[in-house]
Parts: C-alpha cells; structure tokens; sequence
C-alpha cells in the first residue's frame, strides 16, 4: 500500500475507482483527503453506506463521496442527490476499508533514524526507514524498506523485519524473530518471550530452555499487549491474513492458520494448531496439544478442550456443538421445575407404597 500514496494524501476519485475497481457514479475529477464516518465527514470527505439507513444519513453528510452497493443505491434511486459522488461496488466495507487505509497518513512516519535511538552497527537497515528516539536494535538485525518503529521499541539479536512493518511505541521483539511483510504491532506487545516449559519432581520446578522463535507473517496485525512465546524447539507460528485483538496470550509452538481472528483475552496452550479462518471469541480459552479444524468458531468464554471438525460453531464449557449448548442450557433453565415435580412425584410413590 505504501506506492500507491500520494503527497499529502490527495486523490482523485477517479484513481480510487481505479485501484478499487469501483464504478464511479458523479464527478470523476474530484479530490479527496480524507475517509470517515458518516457525522465525522466534512467537504473533502469519502464516507460509505453498506445500509439503505445508513444511505440516507450519508446524503445528508457533508462527504463528498459515499461508497456503496449497486443494490442499495437501485432501491433509493429517486433520493440520490445529484452533488454527490458515489462508488459504487458489491463490497462496500471493504472498499471504503481500501480507500481509508490510502489515505489516512501512517502514525510515526518521518523517514528519519533518530540519533537518540540505538543502533548496532552490524544490523541492515533498509530505505525510508523511521526509526524514533528511544528505540534500541541488537546485533544482526534486519529491518525492511519502509518499515516504522516508534519510540521505546526494544528489537533483540538476530531478528528479521520485512518491509512496510509499524511497529507502536513499547514493543518488544525478542532474539530471533521472524516478521514478514505489512505487519502491524501494537504497544507493549511482547513477541519471543520464552514459553511455560518447567519439569517437574518432588524437589520442584525445572526450566526447560526455550530454544525455538516465533514467525509472523505477512498481513498479520497483533493488538496492544498481546504476548507471543517463543517455541521450546521450533517455532511458534501466526501466519498470514491473521489479526489479534489486545490483551491475547500464544503458548509456545502453537501455530495460527490463515486469516484466523482472536478476539481480547483469549488464550491458546502450547502445541495447539488452529486451521485457517478460525474465530475465538472474546476470553475463549484453548487447551495445548489439540488442534481446531479450518472456520471453527468458539463462541466468547468458550473453554476448548478437544479437537473440531471444520465449520464447527462451538461454546459453553467445556465447549460443545453450539446447538447442543443451547439445548443444554434450556434443560438447566428448567432444573428447578424438574426438581419439584420429582419431589411431588416421590411423595405420590410413598404415599402408594403405604
């Protein structure tokens, strides 16, 4: 995404239809710098409706161009202010998601290394490279064009950065990481930390040495103050398209599928693998050494303890078919009723025994 942004973040509508292969409906020669909600836009505005609601409200905005679908647009065609311009597309979310992305600036880009951060000559740093005060890079380290790293990110040894990576303020990247391309990592994220491994015996807890690393790859984006344990022997591994929210713990040498999404304070235990497009909800907990079949979905809490079939909706705890959850659930809901009528129909039987 970084070539295809402009100085100043100006575009032409017509250059975003292009790059979005969205049909332009209105001025082609509008300029545009900015994208946001609907009661945020101003002038100079792209806003988007993927709700015919939501429609009406963006004709009354001040934005100048409003994303949407060809469907919700033939249904209000009478409405249509003729001094708005619109791209029109099938996906209007993830359009708008595009165009925001151009033209929104990237936080801490100056394209400059700060003489106040710390710099170990043997490391390769790439072009166009801003680097703030405060942060600290160890031996060997390699960092790709482009890439961001905010103030107080400490980098350790012989870790690999590719290009177009941001990494926010605070974060800690320890010795041997690998990190692909486009990543993003928020503040006080911990990637590489050592793993839970101890032996144990009567005369107590024995580390066992976390030899392996961790691998991020492309298009990963991992939220503020997730924490990565480095594999035992091997790595731990969160592949491409996958995002985490905050506050998200990975035990060692578990390995994330593509584009899967964990939501905050979920948890997975060591040697776990996730297919691709998997979904934790919110707290979901994994157990280690199973593994979750591709598009399972674990609802918020759910306390996974054995392996899935793939498309599986599951929650509850320990986690079952999500069906079969609620069928429980109503069962239970019903227990104090049961209760009664078994006592009532105990006292029946006595009574006829007598």
């Amino acid at each position: 995404m970084i070539a295809e942004r402009e100085k100043e973040n100006k575009y032409k509508i017509s250059k975003l239809a292009e790059i979005t292969e969205s049909e332009i409906k209105g001025n082609r020669e509008l300029v545009v710098d900015n994208a946001r909600g609907v009661s945020e836009s101003i002038e100079t505005s792209v806003t988007f409706a993927d709700q015919i609601e939501y429609l009406h409200e963006a004709l009354k905005s001040e934005a100048a161009v409003i994303v949407s679908s060809y469907e919700i647009c033939e249904q209000v065609e009478s409405d249509l202010k003729a001094e708005k311009t619109f791209l029109l597309t099938d996906h209007p979310r993830r359009v708008y998601a595009k165009i925001a992305d151009i033209l929104t600036p990237r936080p801490y880009e100056n394209k400059e290394i700060s003489e106040r951060a710390v710099v170990d000559q043997s490391s390769k740093l790439g072009k166009n490279l801003s680097i703030h005060p405060g942060v600290v890079i160890a031996e060997n380290v390699q960092i790709g064009d482009n890439s961001i790293i905010a103030p107080g990110v400490i980098i350790g040894p012989d870790v690999k950065i590719g290009e177009n990576c941001l990494l926010h303020p605070g974060v800690i990247i320890e010795r041997d990481t690998i990190i692909e391309n486009d990543v993003i990592i928020q503040s006080g994220a911990v990637i590489g930390s050592d793993g839970f491994g101890f032996a144990t015996d009567e005369s107590g807890h024995h580390k066992i040495p976390q030899q392996g690393n961790v691998i991020i790859e492309s298009k990963v984006e991992i939220g503020a103050n997730v924490t990565i344990d480095r594999g035992a022997s091997g790595p731990t591994i969160i592949k491409q398209g996958t995002k985490l929210d905050n506050l998200i713990q990975i035990g060692h040498n578990v390995e994330v599928g593509e584009e899967s999404l964990l939501v905050a304070q979920s948890g997975i235990a060591g040697s776990t693998t996730l297919g691709r497009r998997v979904t934790l909800g919110g707290q979901a907990g994994v157990v280690g050494h199973i593994k979750l079949a591709d598009n399972t979905i674990a609802a918020a809490r759910a306390m996974v303890t054995s392996r899935t079939n793939a498309g599986d909706f599951i929650s509850g705890a320990p986690a079952q078919i999500h069906r079969d959850a609620l069928k429980e659930q109503a069962y239970l809901r019903r227990l104090p009723k049961y209760i009664e009528r078994i006592k009532e129909l105990e006292k029946r039987i006595t009574e006829l025994e007598k």
